[in-house]
């Protein structure tokens, strides 16, 4: 099996330890970052992406905690097997370029192999190579103040590749770039983990970044507080067969990517149940629907919530639509109880409560009272079996919703489409409830 690149347990950073300014940095970090994974620490400035990034880097010891790298603890090499190390394993991206002025484009990407006893012709040679295939080899004998700042991050790019590093550090290389600049760095950096197949960390705080990556931390207060995967690449951390479980609230995480998983989960619901209400209806039924989640509000004061008058507090919904939503939010949050309690379980690899059968018929029997559905024995157990794969992650949304269309014989239901699709959308949100858009390493 497979053993992560770089390992971090129980990380603790703390600037200025015992001055008035003390500030904790990084608080029980925990990590695990594969060989040609993407990578991308998010978070709000301040919450300690840049400096886990350093520690990775080797430039900034740990006050406590293990960072381990190709499973050797980096401080506690000499001198000059970490500048060794920080040679020829790194490589680094700057926000701000940090190119030399006084030096041509082309000295600039071939700097860091003086450092390697490098020649002058091979030095060139190399530097000359990467500037053409990153779009700027024609500007090789400019000075950095002649170049647009796209164009001096792409030379920085280069530089960052001139050594043919293991791993390719970013902090923010494109916080100081143009929408086009950003998109080409963004694409060349790409472009090095999928055909160079480097593994890559970068700092970000940009929402669009996200899908490039394997898998986002995410980083607040200098705690990782989520683990999401991307579903639209292929993993490279070996995971369990239902280990995982992509929901809507992946989609929901990309899009609010500073809400809390609480958060995500209101607005899921708040999605289902709303047709044509104004922007000030929809804030006070999420305030609402928060509530009644979190057990704050019991079925029948959610009712009258969303019942009162607007001018009074209220959102103004008919007496028959809120008794409708309360029901089926109600119902949804008690079936996602089940499911989080399962799957809670089966993380600890403890028994659960019920079985997985046991969870799945108490699932399909919701979902048979909630549509009205009248099943055969066959198409039962189908759907029984469909339920049990798709809360245990090892189908997705999008074969759990073929499978209700195909015939019952290769293990469907052979549902019109209409019926398929409202039966997807509701369990789908029904699980988005129940599971959390993290994971455990």
């Amino acid at each position: 099996m497979a053993k992560p690149l770089i390992i971090c347990r129980d990380l603790d950073i703390t600037y200025n330890k015992g001055k008035s300014n003390e500030f904790k940095a990084l608080s029980s970090v925990n990590t695990d970052i594969y060989e040609g994974e993407y990578i991308i620490l998010f978070g709000a400035s301040g919450s300690g992406k840049s400096t886990l990034m350093y520690t990775i880097q080797g430039s900034l010891p740990p006050g406590n905690g293990t960072m381990l790298i190709r499973g050797d603890d980096i401080y506690s090499y000499p001198p000059e097997e970490r500048v060794y190390f920080q040679r020829y394993v790194m490589g680094i991206i700057f926000q701000q370029f940090n190119l030399i002025p006084s030096l041509t484009v082309l000295d600039n990407v071939a700097l860091p192999m003086i450092f390697c006893d490098a020649d002058k012709k091979k030095r060139n040679r190399r530097a000359q190579s990467l500037l053409d295939r990153f779009g700027v080899g024609f500007v090789s004998h400019k000075i950095p103040a002649m170049l647009s700042g796209g164009q001096q991050q792409r030379v920085s790019v280069s530089r960052s590749m001139v050594n043919d590093p293991k791993i390719l550090l970013a902090d923010e290389p494109t916080g100081n770039l143009d929408s086009v600049s950003t998109q080409q760095v963004m694409d060349k950096i790409d472009e090095i983990n999928t055909f160079d197949r480097r593994t890559v960390i970068m700092v970000s705080h940009n929402a669009a970044h996200l899908s490039y990556a394997h898998r986002v931390y995410y980083l607040k207060d200098g705690r990782i507080v989520r683990e999401v995967v991307n579903p639209q690449r292929k993993q490279i951390k070996p995971v369990k067969e239902g280990e995982t479980i992509v929901t809507e609230l992946e989609q929901l995480a990309r899009l609010f990517p500073y809400d809390s998983i609480d958060t995500l989960r209101v607005k899921s619901l708040v999605n289902y149940l709303t047709q044509d209400y104004t922007y000030d209806q929809l804030v006070r039924l999420e305030k609402s629907i928060r509530y009644l989640i979190k057990g704050k509000l019991h079925k029948d004061a959610f009712v009258k919530s969303l019942t009162a008058p607007f001018e009074a507090g209220g959102i103004g919904i008919d007496a028959a639509t809120a008794r409708k939503m309360a029901k089926i939010s109600t119902r949804m949050i008690e079936q996602a109880d089940d499911i989080r309690r399962f799957r809670a379980q089966r993380e600890k690899e403890a028994s659960s409560f019920f079985s997985q059968d046991q969870l799945a018929e108490r699932l399909r029997d919701h979902l048979l009272h909630s549509y009205r559905l009248q099943l055969s024995e066959k198409q039962n157990k189908n759907l029984v079996d469909l339920i049990a794969d798709r809360v245990t992650g090892v189908i997705e949304e999008a074969t759990f919703h073929e499978m209700l269309a195909r015939g019952i014989t290769v293990g469907g239901l052979s549902l019109a489409e209409k019926e398929a699709d409202s039966l997807t959308r509701y369990f789908e949100k029904l699980i988005a409830q129940g599971v959390d858009v993290s994971y455990k390493s």
